[in-house]
């Protein structure tokens, strides 16, 4: 069944279509009206109305007051005066003596699932005899058999092509419509010298949500979507889902790029505006992208390849936003392409390396841990930044073999530096959220450490704030878990994501890490310095550990240390090193290696 916006997506050439399955229809699309038969009229008289008529198929009887009493159809009667001398032996008998007195009688607003489960539950035979509709129990017409099963088969026919043609989840067309009215839209443009629009749209952050909260609580999100982007065009227009998290638009009928953008600016306003689902407020973006037939693009394929480029390059500057194609844009979505088949082979081939950064203490400058950073080095793409593949390596499912590759790597290190008679010094590896949402993540991260006989102590996950997100039952699970575990648990780019302190006080934590953002020129920014100081009063006031990251200044070092913050790490000690030079870079360091 259509949601209640279906018939603004479908349009007004589909109205019927849409009334056929937003609801059940009645009997009374099925019925006709026959004048009744008085229960007192002579068989006779009846038959003579059935030979001046030969349309007639069956008649009611009723009573005075114009209540149904049986039912009469040609064959009955026609079987009956058949036969030799039923004329004279039938001449004066009451049709009441001769009618079916067993009918199917049905009240008007009585659903054609229904009737067809009375007809069924009551005798086929009601198929050949027809039944009666009343309303207030006083007849209104009848109808046969044949009209019910055309009525079905109408019906049946209409489901097919809907299930077919429409997404089952949001009620807006599939893939297969789109395509088919992007095409007689863009012969449309070719005749009447107009222009097509395509609008690629991509919920930004979706698959996060999906992972962390549910995907019935995903299904909602799209649902509220796909409802919030029909309010948005005409009824002209159509809305479609390609599948996930990914709509198109098409625009018929645009004079200029202006009114692209108008729609555009609406469509991103309206996504972004807050949603409540399951009574929490969610907060989810869209970025756009559009191009236009014959503008941009010769063919339908072409127009929807060039929408789907500007809507990654709008990925690339930075999401909740729109833009309109420019060929340039085909370079980035070529890259990200490139990335992913890479991506996938650069495991195998031994491409990926981690560096570590140093995390210092500030009161006696002794290095406390490192952090474990992920670099990528491909032969064909050079040098990738992780900014740059690691949301790809989540979209495409890699993340979860990469992430363990990462673990396998660190605690492999750390017992290289323990066999060379350095101290215990602590990795802080970053987690993100749909990794720890995998099911098999807890076993695969007990079995990694167990494998390198290391302490668990050694090892402390850095947690995205987004990992608040997840339902708290199964990340309490989990972390108290890894907690029991031995690990220690830190939240990591804190200040910049969704801080709650209800979710902070609940959480198994030993540390914050502050965004480098707030670290930044602290020393002359005061909004910066304003949310340090509450950060830091908020962990105090939970008893947090606290790091300072992006420390690059002696005065952003002198700032953080005159609030109390003690830990830091930056380039202001050390960028990050590989494993060889970071055992130099300590052996260079005039104080003392502890661990915590």
């Amino acid at each position: 069944m259509l949601t209640d916006f279906a018939q603004n997506i479908l349009g007004d050439e589909h109205e019927e279509d849409y009334q056929s399955l937003a609801e059940s229809p009645t009997v009374k699309e099925l019925l006709n009206y026959q004048e009744p038969i008085l229960h007192d009229d002579l068989s006779v008289e009846v038959l003579n109305r059935f030979v001046r008529d030969s349309s007639l198929f069956s008649l009611a009887i009723v009573d005075k007051l114009n209540r149904p009493v049986g039912l009469i159809d040609r064959g009955t009667i026609t079987e009956i005066f058949v036969k030799p001398y039923a004329r004279d032996l039938h001449y004066r008998q009451l049709i009441t003596e001769i009618m079916i007195d067993n009918p199917v009688i049905v009240d008007i607003h009585t659903t054609i699932d229904d009737l067809a489960k009375i007809i069924i539950d009551s005798g086929m035979r009601h198929m050949s005899h027809g039944f009666i509709i009343v309303q207030n129990e006083v007849y209104v017409g009848l109808s046969t058999g044949h009209a019910l099963l055309e009525e079905i088969t109408r019906r049946k026919q209409r489901d097919l092509y809907y299930l077919a043609h429409y997404d089952q989840l949001t009620g807006v067309p599939n893939r297969l419509l789109f395509k088919d009215r992007l095409v007689k839209s863009c012969q449309n443009a070719h005749r009447s010298e107009m222009q097509t629009a395509v609008m690629f749209i991509d919920l930004d952050r979706f698959k996060f949500y999906n992972d962390t909260l549910g995907h019935s609580f995903g299904d909602l999100i799209l649902i509220n979507v796909a409802k919030r982007l029909s309010e948005c065009i005409r009824k002209s227009d159509t809305v479609a889902r390609l599948g996930g998290d990914e709509f198109v638009i098409i625009l018929q009928n645009i004079i200029n790029v202006e009114d692209c953008e108008n729609v555009a600016e609406k469509i991103v306003e309206s996504v972004r505006q807050p949603m409540t689902i399951y009574e929490r407020d969610v907060n989810i973006t869209a970025s756009l992208g559009v191009a236009l037939f014959p503008l941009h693009a010769n063919s339908v394929d072409e127009v929807i390849a060039k929408a789907d480029a500007a809507m990654y390059e709008i990925k690339q500057q930075g999401r909740n936003n729109f833009l309109i194609y420019s060929p340039d844009f085909d370079l980035g979505l070529i890259e990200r392409n490139s990335l992913e088949i890479n991506l996938k082979e650069a495991l195998e081939n031994g491409q990926f390396t981690l560096v570590y950064q140093p995390q210092v203490n500030l009161l006696d400058n002794s290095v406390i841990g490192v952090e474990a950073l992920l670099r990528w080095h491909s032969p064909t793409l050079g040098f990738v930044p992780p900014n740059k593949f690691i949301p790809v390596a989540e979209d495409c499912g890699v993340i979860h073999e990469l992430g363990l590759w990462v673990l396998d790597q660190a605690c492999l290190q750390h017992k290289k530096w323990l066999e060379k008679g350095l101290p215990s010094i602590k990795v802080a590896v970053n987690v993100s959220a749909i990794q720890l949402d995998h099911e098999d993540f807890l076993e695969n991260f007990k079995a990694v450490i167990d494998a390198h006989q290391i302490d668990p102590a050694a090892i402390e996950l850095e947690l995205t704030e987004g990992i608040m997100l997840k339902q708290m039952e199964t990340t309490l699970k989990t972390l108290n878990a890894l907690k029991d575990f031995g690990v220690r648990i830190s939240i990591d780019d804190f200040g910049t994501g969704y801080s709650s302190l209800s979710y902070l006080r609940k959480l198994p934590l030993d540390k914050i890490k502050i965004d480098r953002s707030f670290i930044t020129n602290i020393h002359t920014t005061s909004a910066n310095e304003a949310i340090f100081t509450a950060i830091m009063a908020l962990a105090k006031n939970l008893s947090l550990e606290v790091i300072a990251e992006g420390v690059e200044t002696r005065d952003e070092l002198k700032c953080v240390l005159g609030h109390q913050c003690i830990e830091a790490q930056g380039y202001f000690f050390s960028k990050p090193l590989p494993a060889d030079d970071l055992v130099s870079w300590l052996g260079e360091h005039n104080d003392v290696v502890s661990s915590t």
